[in-house]
């Protein structure tokens, strides 16, 4: 112990003896620490990478510019107003040269085209991870807390969502995960409130079940319940595994807590007529276009129709004929916030169609099931099952109040801290990883979980876990003007005559009109200054084909002359455009010359037999409407006002704006208003 002590002493006089050695000792050991820095950013794996990228570039044509653009040393963006620091060009040196399309080797290939500059935005908001790192590995896969590991490529439009509330072209993944979201009744459990403040709502429509047992059998109850799958192919409703006796104990109450529905059990059933052809059920359907709304699978085995309304392959085992006939002839008397119009069938009609229904069934379904008389114990197990699996969620149940806070608010799931998730065994600890499991097979996570198994594809739940994924907390925190709020459905009601009669005939379950209602068929807000009253009253009596490129079509309704007056005033006063001055319209009937000039140029300068048909013996058209008889159907003032601009009196429609000078718009205003009949036109052709 002496000795060292001596041999220290002996080495701090040698090196520290005098003033002027011990000032030379520390300069040397300042410059070496001085030169540590630099030395460590020369071996860092940012400083490798850019040396790769400009090993990669020395051999390209050109690679003088590209040189030129290289900027050495850390890159940063700094985005205040959503916190974004982001090195991640330190590595990424090639995201914005266009000529690097051709590199696929990481990191240095060129990002796909975004409508946003990329050092305005930066990297992480979208894609995750911690943006201030400068290793690969605290960058990727930070463990960090508050720091998300980066977003698997397939999930990358999630990020868009926190932005945007509303459907992007560029996003179809992120649109489609929200429609299944609302469609598959999954906000009828969970709260997702969107960063705009609304509360996304279901569009799945689940039916009332206050009167089930005039509707169905307590039979065909147990084998839905059992599969809904297995009666129709297009279900959304869930399968929740029910035990045999789950799901007869659950019928049970549900036939028990049935009501009768006033003059449902009086309904006395009309006969078909004698000698009917066989096949004029299937022409009533047809010509009611109910397949615009219902599908039936085909011989093939595929879903042929709409889904708007539910599928009918084997409706015939399920409704009682005395409510199908009940329902056909007005559904808004069992139902009446139904989207099914009413449609005024004659009582032969009805007869027919619901024979036409009725013979819709599978002989297999549901013929082995033969439920006893319910005991007051089954009953009372089966109101239980109703409130532990939450069916008054989506159902109305008599004697069941909805649930509030059912299932867990979704509305930050997306930034959903990893220690408070349970993962199974094996499972990769990601976030993405655990909702798309947890979507999967729900009952994987503990055998008291209430949350069913979905019908869904692995497309499908890939969609919604990005839709999720995008509900996170930066998504609420995100400045105002930054963000693009959706499009919101209004509360706007029609008044009057005539507003009952839209209500009847459910226009809102195709139409959407000053803010309420579907994007199924044309927005008629504005209907009043676009079409002439006398083709109005005509369409409503008799609807014709505008797009034959379409299949879905608006069915006759047959109203009454006074009905149909009672609609055309109200809409030719309601609906009408701010933006159009009849007074200033074009003239109905104009010089030949002037409608010989507009055919010229309907024809050769703006070419808009490419998608529309003037004339059905020539033109081939299909994309746009028919526009044959369009001097019949349409205004002048809207004609014209809709060349000078179409966005702006319907925003979002493919027509494009070609910026129509006010000579070539009267020009073909006064062209299309000679077009009264097919195939006919008063100028020369």
């Amino acid at each position: 112990m002496k000795s060292v002590k001596q041999l220290i002493s002996s080495a701090w006089r040698a090196l520290f003896g005098d003033t002027m050695r011990a000032f030379g000792i520390v300069s040397v050991i300042l410059m070496l620490t001085l030169a540590i820095a630099p030395a460590k950013d020369h071996f860092s794996q940012w400083h490798g990478y850019q040396n790769g990228y400009l090993a990669m570039i020395r051999e390209r044509g050109d690679a003088i510019s590209l040189r030129r653009r290289f900027e050495p040393g850390i890159q940063q963006i700094w985005h205040p107003e959503i916190g974004v620091v982001d090195r991640c060009e330190t590595c990424h040196e090639g995201l914005k040269e266009a000529s690097l399309a051709d590199v696929t080797t990481q990191p240095f290939r060129k990002h796909p085209v975004i409508p946003h500059p990329l050092d305005r935005y930066g990297c992480t908001i979208c894609h995750r991870g911690q943006g201030a790192a400068t290793t690969v590995e605290e960058a990727h896969y930070s463990k960090l807390a508050g720091v998300d590991p980066i977003l698997p490529a397939r999930y990358i439009e999630s990020g868009c969502g926190q932005c945007h509330q509303n459907a992007l072209t560029g996003t179809p993944q992120l649109n489609l995960g929200r429609q299944y979201l609302a469609q598959y009744g999954c906000v009828n459990c969970h709260m997702v409130k969107m960063p705009d403040g609304t509360v996304m709502k279901a569009t799945d429509d689940p039916p009332s079940l206050e009167h089930i047992a005039d509707k169905t059998t307590r039979e065909w109850i147990f084998t839905w319940l059992k599969n809904p799958q297995a009666y129709a192919a297009s279900a959304t409703m869930p399968n929740y595994k029910l035990s045999d006796a789950d799901a007869s104990d659950l019928s049970a109450y549900l036939i028990s807590s049935s009501k009768p529905l006033a003059g449902d059990v009086d309904t006395t059933i009309i006969p078909a007529a004698k000698n009917a052809d066989p096949s004029a059920g299937a022409s009533l359907y047809g010509e009611s276009f109910c397949a615009t709304c219902h599908a039936v699978q085909n011989a093939a085995g595929n879903l042929v129709g709409g889904d708007v309304g539910p599928e009918l392959t084997r409706v015939g085992n399920k409704v009682k004929p005395a409510w199908l006939q009940a329902w056909i002839e007005n559904p808004h008397s069992y139902d009446a916030h139904t989207l099914m119009p009413h449609y005024r069938f004659t009582p032969q009609q009805v007869a027919t169609l619901t024979g036409f229904l009725m013979s819709k069934s599978d002989s297999d379904y549901s013929t082995d099931v033969h439920l006893g008389t319910a005991t007051a114990a089954q009953i009372a197990h089966g109101r239980k099952l109703v409130a532990e699996l939450g069916c008054a969620a989506c159902h109305t149940i008599n004697g069941v109040k909805k649930p509030d806070n059912f299932a867990p608010d979704l509305s930050q799931i997306g930034s959903k801290p990893l220690a408070q998730l349970i993962f199974l065994p094996g499972m990769k600890q990601t976030l993405p990883t655990y909702i798309a499991s947890k979507i999967k097979d729900p009952s994987a996570f503990g055998p008291g979980m209430k949350m069913p198994l979905l019908p869904l594809t692995d497309a499908q739940r890939e969609s919604v876990t990005t839709a999720l994924l995008a509900l996170s907390e930066r998504s609420q925190t995100m400045p105002e003007k930054l963000r693009i709020p959706g499009v919101h459905q209004t509360t706007y009601e029609p008044a009057g005559r005539a507003g009952k009669l839209m209500a009847d005939l459910a226009c809102f379950s195709c139409h959407r009109i000053n803010g309420h209602g579907s994007d199924l068929a044309p927005d008629l807000s504005l209907e009043g200054s676009a079409v002439q009253a006398q083709w109005l009253d005509s369409f409503l009596k008799n609807p014709n084909t505008l797009r034959p490129a379409l299949t879905r079509r608006m069915p006759r309704f047959n109203l009454s002359d006074a009905d149909r007056k009672t609609l055309t005033d109200y809409i030719m006063v309601a609906y009408q455009s701010p933006n159009i001055d009849p007074d200033k319209a074009p003239p109905a009937v104009n010089p030949p010359a002037l409608v010989e000039q507009g055919r010229q140029l309907f024809y050769s300068k703006y070419a808009c037999q490419s998608c529309h048909t003037a004339n059905t013996n020539t033109d081939k058209g299909y994309i746009g409407p028919v526009l044959a008889q369009v001097g019949t159907r349409l205004q002048p003032a809207w004609i014209y006002a809709w060349l000078k601009n179409p966005q702006a009196l319907r925003p979002g429609t493919i027509e494009p704006n070609q910026n129509i000078s006010d000579e070539d718009a009267r020009a073909m205003t006064a062209f299309l208003m000679t077009l009264k009949s097919p195939g006919k036109q008063e100028g020369k052709q």
